[in-house]
C-alpha cells in the first residue's frame, strides 16, 4: 500500500472511530461489584442514597430555599458522599449533604428531570456508625449550624455508640479524650452540660429551639439546690422531684414560650421555686434562704483586689432585691464575683459591695459593674458620671454573640418581674 493510501486507511478508521457510541454506563453495576473497602467514584440512582437517620442537626436549615435554588439552576456542584452499611442496599450520606439530597428529593419529585435523578457521588468504604455520626458532627460545627441542643444530643448519642462499641462506659475524662481523637474539640466542662441538660431538661430542650448553654449553665446550680433542699426535707430523690416538680413547669414554660424568642432563665428558675414551694407546702423566702445555705456553689468567689486589678474598700453594701440568681450569673460572666456578699439575714438576698466605678481599669467591667448597680437604682452620682455612652451601651446588649450581654439582659428582666405583682402560676406573662 502506497504512502496516499496508508493515508486515507487511517483517515477512514479515525472516522469510523467518531462514529462509535457512547458506552454503556455500568456506574450502578459498579457500585454492586466494587470492592467495599476502596474508595471510588459511582453513579447512583436517587433513590439508592438515603439521609443520615442520625443527623445531629435536626433543625431545619435555614438556607434550605437558597441551596435547592442553586441546585435548581446550576445542578449539584459538589458530590455527595456517601457509604454503606454492610447489611444494607442502600447507601447513607456519610459526612453532610442531607440538607442537598433533601432538596433534590425535592426537585426529582417537582419535576421528574432526570438529572435530579441520578447522582455522581463518592462513595468511602463503612466505617462504623460512631464514624459516621462524628462526621456529621464535624461538618456541622464547621458550617456553624448547630443549636446547643443539637451539640448537646448529638455529642451524647456519640458516647452511648462509642461505649457500645467498645464494650466499656466512658465517663467525663475518657470521654474527652475519645472526641478528641476522633476530631472534636469539647471539654470536660461542657461534656457535664451536655449530659445533664440530655438527662433533665430534655423538655426545654426539645421545645425551645433557643436554649443555649448560658441559660443551662445558669439552670443547672439552681435546680441542683432546689433539689437538695427538696431531698432534706421530704426524703423526695432526684427523679421524683423532677418528674413531679421540675418537668411541669418545663412544660408550662414551653407551651407559653414556643416561637417567641429567647428563653427567660431567671423567670424559669423563679417559676421552678414557685412550683417547690407549693410542693413542700413553704414560704418562697424560706426556701431561698435554705437552697442559698446549702448550695455551695451560690457562694462567692474570693479573689484578691490586687489579681483582680480592682481597688475593693471596705464600705456599706448595696442590696439588689430578689434576684440573686441573675446577679451571680451577670457577674460570673463578667468577672465581678468578689463584688457580690450574701447576706445571711435576709431570704437569700445577694448584695453588691460599694465600689467607685473609677476604680475598675477595664472597661467593659466599669460598664458591667455599672450595670448591675443601676438595673437596681443603687449607682452613685459619682459612677453616673461615669456611664457608657448610649451607643456603646446598645451595640453591647444587641451583640448575640456576647454571652455577658444575654445574662444582662436576663438580669434587668429578672429585677424588673420580682417587683411586678405576680399572677397567680406564675406563668402568665409568657415564660
Amino acid at each position: 500500500m502506497n504512502a496516499k493510501g496508508s493515508f486515507d486507511e487511517r483517515r477512514r478508521l479515525v472516522a469510523q472511530s467518531l462514529q462509535v457510541g457512547n458506552p454503556v454506563n455500568n456506574a450502578r453495576e459498579l457500585g454492586a461489584q466494587a470492592d467495599a473497602r476502596q474508595e471510588c467514584q459511582l453513579e447512583l440512582s436517587l433513590e439508592d442514597v438515603r439521609p443520615y437517620e442520625h443527623n445531629p442537626r435536626r433543625s431545619r436549615n435555614p438556607r434550605f430555599d437558597e441551596i435547592k435554588e442553586s441546585i435548581r439552576t446550576g445542578g449539584l456542584r459538589s458530590p455527595l458522599t456517601v457509604t454503606r452499611r454492610p447489611a444494607d442496599e442502600h447507601y447513607i450520606v456519610e459526612a453532610g449533604g442531607n440538607t442537598r439530597l433533601t432538596a433534590l428529593r425535592q426537585l426529582w419529585a417537582e419535576t421528574r428531570d432526570p438529572r435530579y435523578g441520578r447522582l455522581t457521588v463518592l462513595y468511602r468504604p463503612w466505617k462504623s456508625d460512631s464514624h459516621v455520626l462524628t462526621a456529621h458532627l464535624i461538618e456541622n460545627e464547621q458550617r456553624g449550624e448547630m443549636s446547643f441542643w443539637d451539640k448537646a444530643t448529638g455529642i451524647v448519642a456519640l458516647k452511648s455508640r462509642l461505649e457500645a462499641e467498645q464494650g466499656r462506659a466512658l465517663t467525663l475524662r475518657p470521654l474527652e479524650d475519645e472526641l478528641h481523637g476522633l476530631g472534636l474539640s469539647v471539654t470536660t466542662t461542657t461534656l457535664g452540660l451536655y449530659l445533664f441538660a440530655t438527662d433533665r431538661l430534655s423538655i426545654l430542650g426539645e421545645g425551645l429551639p433557643r436554649l443555649t448553654g448560658l441559660d443551662v449553665k445558669t439552670l443547672q446550680p439552681r435546680l441542683n439546690a432546689l433539689k437538695r433542699q427538696a431531698q432534706s426535707l421530704t426524703g423526695i430523690d432526684e427523679g421524683a422531684a423532677y418528674e413531679q416538680v421540675f418537668d411541669p413547669v418545663f412544660r408550662r414554660f414551653v407551651n407559653g414560650r414556643i416561637g417567641e424568642g429567647g428563653v427567660r432563665i431567671a423567670r424559669l428558675i423563679e417559676a421552678c421555686e414557685e412550683a417547690l414551694t407549693a410542693h413542700l407546702g413553704l414560704s418562697v423566702a424560706a426556701l431561698r434562704a435554705g437552697a442559698e445555705a446549702r448550695d455551695p456553689s451560690a457562694e462567692p468567689v474570693e479573689e484578691e483586689p490586687a489579681e483582680s486589678g480592682l481597688d475593693v474598700p471596705e464600705s456599706p453594701s448595696l442590696a439588689m432585691g430578689r434576684t440573686p440568681s441573675a446577679l451571680r450569673t451577670f457577674a460570673a460572666t463578667v468577672g465581678l464575683e468578689h463584688c457580690l456578699q450574701h447576706d445571711e439575714q435576709g431570704a437569700g438576698e445577694v448584695r453588691l459591695t460599694h465600689l467607685d466605678a473609677s476604680g475598675i481599669q477595664d472597661p467593659r467591667r466599669r460598664r458591667a459593674w455599672w450595670w448591675m448597680a443601676s438595673v437596681a437604682d443603687q449607682c452613685t452620682q459619682a459612677a453616673a458620671e461615669q456611664a457608657p455612652a448610649a451607643s456603646d451601651l446598645l451595640a453591647w446588649l444587641k451583640d448575640p454573640s456576647d454571652p455577658s450581654a444575654q445574662a444582662a439582659i436576663e438580669l434587668l428582666i429578672g429585677h424588673r418581674d420580682s417587683q411586678a405583682p405576680r399572677p397567680v402560676d406564675g406563668l402568665q406573662e409568657g415564660g
